[in-house]
């Protein structure tokens, strides 16, 4: 009965549990064929070898780190939107052992299919990826099918399986019902500022933020092995400035124009979306970063260019995603507050424009500051005769199509999250 169940809760919640295991499948796949690539001949990229690049180990750790973080963020997505059928079935009488099984076999049953899947595209996609080495990088490198590699893939895959289990269970038995049934699951917007100016006059703040923000971008031109480090110091303001420039600037703008009462909503929702997500933000862009650095500044070996270009195309993916579950997570909570709206008065087009304003203003501003870096890096090395423009804009667009096919997901089902509730 509670493998039934379990299969109904799937198909009714298809598009989140697809997602879910879209991420499972893209991270196994992903893990499996960078370090076969990364085992595959001595001359290449060997974690075993003591000439390992350092840059080449900092990807690596980096990349791996990022499909955890993916993951969890997908889990977290996936499991507090259960929670309500979780506590229906708690207040019916349901044993915490039946509640931990009703999650874990669907989790179970996704990451059942998916991750095998993962690895058997993976092996597929070895064959495409020898003939790109072999066809457009001019190397005779191969990449082969290694024990090690398996087995630290194995590893890693083995080491996710075990925290999702751990953390679906501790979600499944130490959430009550009144818990799960709360709508207010939305994070808490703040936190402690990046510097601390005491009585400083906000505008020498904001001049501060805005110079920290925008003259590291302006030395990438004059020494590109500075700019992953650049990057940094740049991010550092960044995360200052939206404090100090845009939320301030977000709420001069609501107190000033009261009576538009579209664009304070809007602009409302967009300050708390901002203050809550720029952990994603910053990881995003620097995961982006690095790699675009590492590709077009590391002149190394076929091997490792392959390993660069496949990392910034799968992390463009999946930090996408991860940026679509934390925020689909948060914007949750915000269907009683559009549903109160409608009972008070407003039209169900205001509503919709709302939302789509929202959603604009928020991955709008992370492609314009992606871009930003981007450009700009890119911009430096085409000047120093690295990059051709060809090249340039298909980086580009790995970068910037992920982001915008999830931006269009994420306004679909925030408009049609509006229509459910009304039907209901």
């Amino acid at each position: 009965m509670i493998i039934k169940d379990a299969l109904r809760s799937l198909k009714d919640d298809f598009l989140r549990s697809f997602f879910y295991f879209l991420t499972l499948l893209v991270t196994s796949m992903f893990i499996y064929l960078f370090f076969n690539i990364m085992m595959s001949d001595p001359v290449g990229v060997s974690l075993l070898e003591g000439s390992t690049d350092l840059l080449a180990t900092a990807v690596t750790v980096a990349v791996v780190v990022i499909c955890l973080i993916a993951i969890l963020f997908a889990n977290d997505f996936f499991a507090k939107r259960k929670a309500k059928e979780l506590a229906v079935r708690l207040i019916c009488g349901a044993t915490a052992f039946q509640l931990a099984s009703y999650l874990l076999i669907q989790t179970v049953l996704l990451m059942v299919v998916a991750l095998p899947l993962g690895i058997l595209i993976a092996n597929l996609l070895i064959p495409v990826l020898n003939t790109v080495l072999s066809a457009y990088l001019q190397s005779e490198f191969l990449i082969g099918i290694h024990s090690y590699a398996n087995t630290m893939s194995a590893v890693i895959l083995g080491l996710v399986i075990f925290w999702i289990l751990m953390l679906n269970m501790s979600f499944a038995l130490k959430n009550g019902a009144a818990m799960m049934f709360s709508e207010n699951i939305m994070t808490k917007a703040g936190g402690a500022p990046v510097f601390y100016f005491g009585a400083i006059p906000q505008w020498l703040k904001a001049t501060a933020m805005t110079l920290l923000f925008l003259v590291p971008i302006a030395c990438f031109y004059l020494n590109s092995n500075m700019i992953f480090l650049l990057t940094i110091l740049s991010l550092v303001g960044f995360m200052s400035w939206l404090d100090d420039v845009l939320i301030p600037w977000l709420t001069k703008r609501i107190h000033s124009k009261p009576e538009n009462h579209l664009d304070v909503v809007s602009m409302g929702f967009l300050r708390t979306d901002i203050a809550i997500m720029k952990p994603n933000i910053s990881l995003f862009i620097v995961a982006v970063v690095l790699l675009a650095w590492a590709m077009i500044t590391k002149h190394g070996k076929p091997v490792e260019m392959m390993l660069y270009i496949l990392s910034y195309v799968v992390m463009g993916v999946l930090l996408s995603m991860a940026i679509l579950f934390k925020y689909s997570t948060e914007l949750a909570v915000r269907k009683r507050y559009f549903n109160a709206m409608f009972q008070i008065g407003y039209l169900e087009s205001d509503l919709k424009k709302i939302m789509t304003r929202q959603i604009i203003c928020f991955y709008g501003l992370i492609l314009a500051v992606t871009l930003l870096y981007l450009v700009n890096i890119f911009l430096s090395q085409m000047i120093a005769g690295v990059l051709s423009v060809n090249f340039m804009l298909v980086l580009l667009a790995f970068a910037v199509v992920p982001m915008i096919l999830v931006g269009l997901i994420n306004l679909l089902t925030y408009r049609s999250s509006l229509e459910l509730k009304k039907e209901r």
